[in-house]
């Protein structure tokens, strides 16, 4: 894991500033706060840097140098930190039929936002990116997608906002759907976990569905966040590919090798499986990754300008809602197989 090294001098000013934003956007997704209608603290940390951004160009040149410090380092830092929310027991509680369901719904959305945005005609990055978001965790993997791929900041906007917008429509949909077929509290959770974009997403609509479905829901989605490191590999090798077939294309910045701040996130996932640590350290971890990831998260939005997100075009929200069409078809589907075989053992 990447240790946190400020540049020489004394807390650049955009450090302090991007801590600042990320402070903001925790106080607004507070339980029964902006979060319940899912805008969540990693969305809202990155459109409170928008925010600033381009209302006030001058702050951003003046702390040019502490913002890149947070895009890179300590966004890094908190991905891996986000480990710590992950221990392998926990994740085995759905069998092995849960196991194959998230890897399946996670490889099956990568590969499907690579093949439709190369359709599409959108850059790699961009595609890259909002398959992250859809197929694993929101805002956490389009973070961790955008230190590996180091992409434009417009696209990584673009990207969340798609998380945001689809992620807080399957929240509010699929609870919709057990009411209207009446489906059980446990099959719901299930297709909550599979389906669902941002954690907080997956939680909240959970919620509203009650009984076993927190707990099942739950679950399901973090074995689709257990599968960040390896889907970032692979995002990496996509990514060297695509440039490669590009003539005179730059690829060096782009590495096929896991990034150190993913084998911080492994360890991290070891070291909340063994139990070693205290639950409220854990906790305390966990909050810090948050927090460090919004911080980061708040630092690139100050870099991302209103008409480089209106130059991304519609494809973008056609692209996230064709994902998020192939979540929910295929998140109901695999519930009914998992189901299934349960009943059959």
């Amino acid at each position: 894991m990447r240790v946190l090294q400020a540049p020489n001098t004394a807390l650049p000013f955009g450090l302090l500033l991007s801590f600042l934003l990320a402070a903001l956007a925790w106080l607004g997704a507070v339980p029964g706060g902006l979060a319940s209608w899912g805008l969540g603290l990693l969305p809202l940390a990155m459109f409170l840097g928008m925010a600033l951004g381009n209302t006030a160009p001058a702050l951003v040149r003046h702390g040019q140098v502490g913002f890149g410090f947070a895009r890179r380092h300590v966004m890094r830092t908190g991905i891996a930190l986000f480990g710590f929310q992950l221990g392998f027991a926990d994740l085995l509680a759905v069998g092995w039929q849960g196991v194959l369901a998230a890897v399946f719904v996670v490889a099956s959305t990568l590969g499907l936002a690579a093949w439709l945005g190369k359709r599409m005609g959108l850059q790699a990055s961009s595609f890259l990116l909002i398959g992250a978001g859809s197929a694993i965790c929101g805002g956490a993997a389009i973070a961790a997608a955008d230190s590996v791929l180091r992409a434009p900041p417009a696209a990584t906007s673009a990207a969340l906002g798609t998380a945001v917008v689809f992620g807080t429509l399957s929240m509010f949909a699929i609870p919709g759907f057990q009411w209207l077929f009446n489906l059980q509290a446990d099959f719901t959770g299930l297709w909550l976990g599979l389906s669902v974009h941002e954690l907080g997403h997956v939680v909240a609509g959970a919620a509203l569905v009650g009984g076993e479905a927190p707990a099942f829901a739950l679950i399901e989605k973090m074995l689709r966040v257990a599968l960040l490191a390896p889907a970032m590999v692979w995002l990496a090798w996509h990514m060297v590919r695509e440039q490669r077939k590009q003539p005179g294309a730059q690829v060096s910045h782009v590495s096929m090798q896991p990034p150190l701040f993913l084998w911080g996130f492994l360890l991290a996932v070891v070291l909340k499986s063994t139990g070693v640590l205290s639950i409220p350290l854990e906790t305390a971890l966990v909050d810090l990754s948050q927090l460090l990831m919004a911080t980061g998260l708040a630092a690139l939005g100050v870099g991302t300008r209103w008409l480089d997100l209106r130059a991304a075009g519609g494809k973008v929200w056609v692209l996230g809602g064709a994902l998020c069409i192939h979540l929910w078809a295929a998140g109901f589907v695999l519930v009914h197989v998992i189901q299934s075989g349960a009943a059959a053992h």
